[in-house]
């Protein structure tokens, strides 16, 4: 998208970069129950890592462009940083407010029939999050 609006052949009706959703998680950390039950050490040094590195990119945005480099096959630093500087990454919601903002979600996915309207919102977000810093 981001290509065809810079070049004018698309348009930007809305993200999940504004309005109530731009302060909400825009990404998650998907771990199986078991290892969250069995290993919450490991699950939890996981999600720090991913956290330390979405910081990382907030902070650098442009060395991370350059070390994506290796891996890009049609871009350049300049367009993975003005993405990065799109994104979300030093908003990170954990316990708590992570389910508060599953929540957010799942009320707004039952309202566009993506979910069931017999969907309980609060208690679906409380079954499929942990805190595996607690």
């Amino acid at each position: 998208m981001y290509r065809l609006i810079n070049a004018g052949k698309a348009r930007e009706l809305s993200t999940n970069l504004v309005e109530e959703y731009a302060n909400l998680s825009c990404c998650v950390v998907g771990v199986t129950g078991k290892l969250v039950r069995e290993e919450k050490r490991v699950a939890a040094a996981l999600t720090q890592a991913i956290l330390e590195a979405h910081d990382y990119s907030v902070k650098n945005p442009q060395a991370v462009a350059k070390g994506f480099q290796a891996y890009a096959l049609n871009t350049s630093v300049e367009e993975v940083e003005a993405i990065l500087h799109d994104h979300t990454h030093g908003h990170h919601a954990v316990g708590a407010l992570l389910t508060k903002e599953i929540t957010t979600y799942v009320t707004d996915l039952k309202t566009v029939e993506v979910i069931r309207q017999s969907t309980d919102a609060g208690e679906f977000a409380k079954e499929i999050t942990a805190d595996v810093f607690s």
